[in-house]
């Protein structure tokens, strides 16, 4: 070592008054902190993560210890068969996250009835972080079961929620993979929410971040956000194969959809009904509104669709087909880019959809109100013959 730097080091621990303490008082001076801490091992309460035990009532005791303390409580790895568990406020859940896209792995908390309401209830648990965890459903329970929810049914909370969910596995629910109904603040980042029956995220809430996640293969919406929606910034997230819309925004305002990849949805990347003052930009459509007799609503297969909508810019954004090596047998799709209707003073400028769509770029459905459409280029795909 360097004479001056352990000089240096030497000093430090002498003022820090470190240099004194022998290793048997080192040993107490941590046993001291260990006892005192505020993480909380589910196993430590019975828990065994074996997938075949029932650890609801261990974790719920974990959970109820560290909502005395603001504390964390840690799940190794394992299995844990579990329902209805309750955060409390001001406290973690957190794991270690070992999963990857098409493997369970690490803490997983595994879903063990058919009359439950949710794996996680995070109603009321202002300040709850839920960190590295691995959520999964049965997807065949006849009950919609949400993985993640949220509830308030009626009325709206006194206070900012402040949940973040971050580096999460959310898959295989028979409902929404994560359900926030009236949450005001929350952030949802770096997770992933798939093959769930309902939404991979569906929101009712204000005040919300949605950012480096990938929604796919969800059975509606990779993330819905229902009425009254606003500020919600939904930024770089990958959202694909889902089996309604990519995002399925309803009267709602003030959302921000920017440089998220939209690819293969069967029904348009966007569907926004009666928003308001609302930005798209920056935005990749690979593909989407693909599945011919996809029509909900008798709307045409489009990638982008539009309806009573009013200050709406949307502008930069790329669109494409897929290519021969996709083999989907629909063939080239969408019919239009653009199906716009009873919308007033928008503005769609500066897109390129090169080969895009097969009939039109613009599909005028009629009753829209200065929506300025210009500077845009595009092109249109020629449809595959189908191999006989």
């Amino acid at each position: 070592m360097n004479i001056l730097r352990r000089g240096f080091l030497a000093r430090c621990s002498g003022a820090l008054g470190l240099a004194s303490i022998s290793g048997a008082q080192t040993s107490l001076f941590a046993a001291s902190r260990a006892e005192n801490t505020s993480i909380f091992n589910v196993k430590d309460f019975g828990a065994k993560g074996d997938g075949v035990s029932s650890d609801s009532e261990a974790i719920q005791k974990a959970l109820d210890a560290a909502g005395e303390v603001n504390g964390t409580v840690y799940l190794p790895s394992g299995v844990y068969l579990c329902h209805d568990l309750q955060m409390r406020e001001h406290t973690t859940l957190l794991a270690d996250p070992q999963w990857e896209y098409r493997q369970s792995a690490g803490a997983i908390l595994k879903l063990d009835s058919e009359n439950a309401d949710c794996v996680l209830n995070i109603t009321g648990a202002f300040g709850a972080h839920i960190k590295g965890v691995y959520f999964l459903g049965l997807p065949s329970a006849k009950k919609k079961i949400h993985g993640i929810f949220l509830n308030n049914p009626e009325k709206w909370s006194q206070k900012e929620d402040t949940i973040i969910i971050d580096d999460c596995n959310i898959n295989k629910f028979s409902g929404n993979g994560v359900y926030l109904l009236r949450i005001w603040l929350f952030i949802v980042r770096h997770s992933i929410m798939q093959a769930n029956r309902m939404c991979g995220l569906r929101v009712m809430g204000w005040d919300g971040f949605v950012l480096d996640n990938q929604f796919a293969a969800n059975h509606l919406d990779g993330f819905g956000a229902d009425e009254k929606s606003s500020t919600i910034m939904v930024t770089a997230n990958r959202i694909e194969w889902n089996h309604r819309y990519g995002l399925h925004l309803l009267n709602g305002n003030a959302l921000n959809v920017t440089g998220n990849c939209f690819d293969k949805n069967f029904g348009a990347a966007v569907y926004a009904g009666k928003m308001r003052t609302s930005t798209f930009s920056g935005n990749i459509f690979r593909y989407c509104g693909w599945k011919e007799g996809f029509a909900e609503n008798n709307l045409p297969s489009s990638q982008f669709i539009m309806e009573d909508c009013k200050g709406i810019a949307i502008s930069a954004n790329s669109a494409s087909v897929h290519k021969e090596t996709d083999n989907l047998e629909e063939g080239d799709a969408p019919k239009y880019g653009f199906s716009i209707s009873k919308s007033k003073d928008c503005v769609i400028s500066c897109n390129t959809f090169y080969k895009a769509f097969t009939a039109d770029f613009f599909n005028d459905m009629t009753g829209n109100q200065n929506v300025v459409f210009e500077t845009n280029a595009a092109c249109k795909s020629n449809p595959k013959k189908k191999n006989k």
